[in-house]
Parts: C-alpha cells; structure tokens; sequence
C-alpha cells in the first residue's frame, strides 16, 4: 500500500474496528450489545462476552470508539 492509499483511506474515515465488528453482527446481536450497554455491563466484561461469541475487538478499540478517539466520521 503507497501514502497516497493510506491518505485516501484516512480521509474518507472508514468506521473503526468496533463498528466494524457491530456492522458485522446479526441485528438480534446488536439489539443485545446495545441492551448490555444500557444495563451498565463493564467493558471488560462486554469484551470478554464478544469474544466468547467469536467477535474480534479489543479493549482499545472499544474505548477508543467510546471516546470519540477513533477513526469514525466525526
């Protein structure tokens, strides 16, 4: 991959891994990780629980889109 191919893939802000492993669910799945968000579960523990399910995500990734630190269109 040139610069140029990664300038163009930064400016046109990809979603970041989190949402890209969310987009990849079924919508019965992210009906659920959004009921764990809104019952408070730790992000810890939603990790471990996607992980479980044959997610792939990391702790950063999940904290970086938490705090609008991520890649995501802004």
């Amino acid at each position: 991959m040139t610069l140029a191919d990664q300038y163009k893939k930064a400016i046109f802000n990809e979603p970041c891994k989190y949402v890209q492993t969310v987009n990849s669910m079924s919508p019965e799945d992210q009906k659920t990780l959004a009921e764990m968000w809104a019952d408070g579960l730790s992000q810890r523990t939603i990790l471990r629980l996607l992980r479980a399910e044959g997610y792939k995500t990391s702790n950063e990734a999940i904290m970086a889109h938490r705090t609008g630190t991520c890649r995501c269109p802004k």
